[in-house]
């Protein structure tokens, strides 16, 4: 009944009584599918008043969030990244080997592909890769997963925006190269600046529209 549209969001479905005698089951059934139901995120159970639509796709989860596509997913993506990345460099750039210092040049160097590939998704996707260097180094368990499920998303994601002009690419990839070098030399305070230098340039290439 709720993927075929007969109800909308914030309304009422129809009591126990009378879903079991529509699903010619018993009550006590129906009571655990609706428990169940809201469970998943699907409905609001109100005590003395009823059950409600509160969400057409349920409770989020991350296989949901890769499954999207739209310009919308690609924003959400772009803004936490943007919200991660600069705290993320400050506080590895004093702790980085040269091992770890490789791995970063690897990861820029992808980064400087896609880019020259006029590739947006996949510009997006290596700047997580270079983020995802970093949660390794930090060995934050929660940050690996949040990146690596960001990562997963932005696979699917459709291309946006007309292209790439070269005053953009310019300007992104010298601000990374720029963060590269500061987290080289070990220069915190500069590398944080620069991360949220290159989100404002990330967001502005692959969202050129805001």
């Amino acid at each position: 009944m709720l993927q075929d549209g007969s109800f909308s969001v914030g309304d009422k479905l129809p009591g126990e009584r009378r879903l079991a005698e529509l699903f010619e089951t018993s009550r006590n059934t129906v009571r655990e599918a609706l428990c169940h139901l809201e469970s998943m995120g699907y409905l609001e159970i109100r005590q003395k008043s009823g059950c409600y639509l509160k969400s057409m796709e349920g409770r989020l989860n991350w296989e949901m969030l890769r499954a999207r596509k739209s310009t919308a997913a690609f924003r959400q993506i772009v803004d936490t990244l943007a919200l991660v990345a600069p705290g993320l460099v400050r506080s590895q750039t004093s702790k980085l080997s040269a091992r770890d210092i490789t791995g970063l040049e690897k990861a820029t160097v992808n980064i400087g592909r896609a880019i020259v590939n006029s590739d947006l998704p996949t510009i997006g996707n290596r700047y997580i890769a270079f983020y995802l260097v970093l949660a390794e180094i930090a060995s934050n368990d929660y940050l690996i997963l949040l990146l690596k499920e960001l990562a997963a998303a932005s696979t699917n994601l459709e291309t946006v925006g007309g292209g790439l002009s070269e005053v953009q690419v310019d300007s992104l990839f010298a601000f990374h190269v720029e963060l590269f070098n500061a987290l080289k030399k070990g220069e915190a305070d500069t590398a944080e600046q620069l991360a949220g230098e290159c989100m404002k340039a990330l967001h502005r290439l692959v969202l050129p529209e805001d």
